[in-house]
C-alpha cells in the first residue's frame, strides 16, 4: 500500500455550458449510500436553476458537494454522455494510476466516509459541503493498479448479485399482492351473504392505568400491509397523554389514522407484552363466521381499502381518521368459512416465506460489510 494525495490522482474538470433557454437538457443526480447515478427528466434551459451548469463525461468520479458525506459519489459511464450537472457536482478526471471504481468503493466504506466528513465544512447536515481544496489535499492508501482492479471486479460482481436478489424480492412482493387480490376476488364471487362489520367482529381491548415509573412496550403500524412496529421499552412518563390498552392475540388491528393507507394487520402471541394507544382499534370475531386473517386480506385489497378510505374523512393525511362507528357500519360480502380459511392459509404461508427471505442480508446490510472487508484486506 502506498500513500497518495488525492490531487495527484484526480484533477477537477469543469466544462461550462452556456444555457440556452429554449434548448432541452438532461441532468444527472446521485443517490446517497453508494446507490449510483440517476437521470432526471429532460427539461428546458428556462427550467434549470440559477446555478452554473457543466458537461458530464464518461469515466469521471462525480462527487455531490453537499451529500458526499452520505455516500453520494459515483463513477460515470457512457450512459451519462451528453448529460449536464449543476455546480453542486464535482467532476474529477483521473491523472494518476488509479481505478475510479476502487476509489469510489473506498469512499463508501467506513474509513472512506470518515475521510469525506473530514474534508467537508459545516457542523450540521445541510452545511456539510465538500471543499475541493481540502478534498484534493487529503491522502489515501492504494494497492497496486492490478490489486485495485481485482478488488473492484469482485465488488462489482458481488454487488450486482445483491441487486439481482433485491429485484427478485421486489418482484416476489409484487406477485404476492397480485395473488392476494386475485384470491380475494375469487372468494368474493362465492359469497353467500352480505354482512355488517359490527355484526361479525367486536372491538376488544383492555384499558390500563399507565404508571410513570413503570416501563411499557408500545406498538406502531406500518402502512401498505407491512405489519406492526415493536418499540423498545418506554417509561410510562414518556408515553404521552393518550389512553393505553392491552390487546388480544389473533385480533384484527387497524390504525385509526393510517388504516386508509393499509396500516392493517393481525396480532400474534409475539405482541402479548405490548400496549397500544387509543389510536389503534382491535377486533375479534363474534362467532365462527369470519376468519380474521382473511378479513385482513380483504381490507388490504382494492375493494376493502376503498371502503376504509370512504370511512376515513378529511383532506389532510393526519386528519383522515377512521371512526369506530363508521368502520363497524361497513357492509361487505362474506364467502363461506372454508373458502376464507383456504385463502388465509395460502396467503399466510406465502407471507411467512417472503418474510424469511427478507430477513436475509439486504442491499442495505450486505454492501457495507463487503466494502469494509475489501478495505481491511479481507476480500
Amino acid at each position: 500500500m502506498t500513500e497518495f494525495r488525492i490531487g495527484d490522482l484526480l484533477t477537477l474538470e469543469r466544462i461550462p455550458i452556456e444555457v440556452d433557454q429554449a434548448a432541452t437538457y438532461s441532468q444527472i443526480g446521485i443517490r446517497s449510500f453508494g446507490n449510483g447515478i440517476f437521470h432526471r427528466e429532460p427539461c428546458l434551459g428556462s427550467e434549470l436553476s440559477k446555478l452554473r451548469y457543466f458537461k458530464i463525461l464518461p469515466d469521471r468520479l462525480i462527487v455531490s458537494n453537499i451529500m458526499a458525506w452520505e455516500g453520494a459519489i459515483a463513477v460515470t459511464t457512457e450512459a451519462e454522455r451528453g448529460f449536464v450537472g449543476s455546480a453542486r457536482f464535482l467532476s474529477y478526471r483521473k491523472i494518476g494510476n488509479v481505478d475510479l471504481r476502487y476509489l469510489n468503493y473506498y469512499f463508501q466504506s467506513h474509513s472512506g466516509k470518515a475521510l469525506i466528513r473530514s474534508v467537508s465544512t459545516g457542523t450540521v447536515t445541510r452545511n456539510q459541503t465538500v471543499s475541493p481544496k481540502n478534498f484534493e489535499k487529503a491522502k489515501v492508501f492504494l494497492p497496486s493498479a492490478a490489486e485495485q482492479r481485482r478488488i473492484s471486479d469482485r465488488l462489482d460482481a458481488a454487488l450486482e448479485k445483491c441487486k439481482a436478489v433485491d429485484a427478485l424480492r421486489s418482484h416476489a412482493s409484487s406477485v404476492r399482492v397480485s395473488l392476494q387480490e386475485a384470491m380475494v376476488h375469487e372468494a368474493l364471487e362465492r359469497s353467500t351473504e352480505t354482512v355488517r362489520m359490527g355484526d361479525v367482529v367486536t372491538l376488544t381491548r383492555e384499558e390500563i392505568d399507565v404508571l410513570p415509573e413503570k416501563t411499557y412496550r408500545p406498538i406502531g403500524m406500518r402502512g401498505f400491509g407491512r405489519g406492526m412496529i415493536r418499540y423498545a421499552p418506554t417509561p410510562g412518563s414518556q408515553l404521552g397523554k393518550l389512553r393505553f390498552y392491552k390487546f388480544p392475540n389473533s385480533a384484527l388491528i387497524l390504525s385509526n389514522i393510517k388504516a386508509w393507507e393499509g396500516a392493517i394487520g393481525v396480532t400474534s402471541e409475539n405482541e402479548e407484552e405490548f400496549v397500544a394507544s387509543n389510536r389503534f382499534l382491535f377486533y375479534t370475531p363474534k362467532d365462527s363466521r369470519v376468519n380474521i386473517s382473511y378479513l385482513r386480506y380483504y381490507l388490504l385489497g382494492q375493494k376493502g381499502l376503498s371502503q376504509i378510505s370512504a370511512c376515513s374523512p378529511g383532506a389532510a393525511d393526519r386528519n383522515r381518521t377512521l371512526g369506530v362507528k363508521r368502520f363497524e357500519n361497513i357492509r361487505f360480502d362474506l364467502p363461506p368459512r372454508d373458502t376464507q380459511d383456504r385463502v388465509a392459509s395460502t396467503l399466510d404461508g406465502l407471507s411467512e416465506r417472503l418474510s424469511a427471505a427478507h430477513s436475509l442480508p439486504t442491499l442495505q446490510a450486505l454492501p457495507p460489510s463487503l466494502l469494509n472487508a475489501a478495505f481491511s484486506g479481507r476480500l
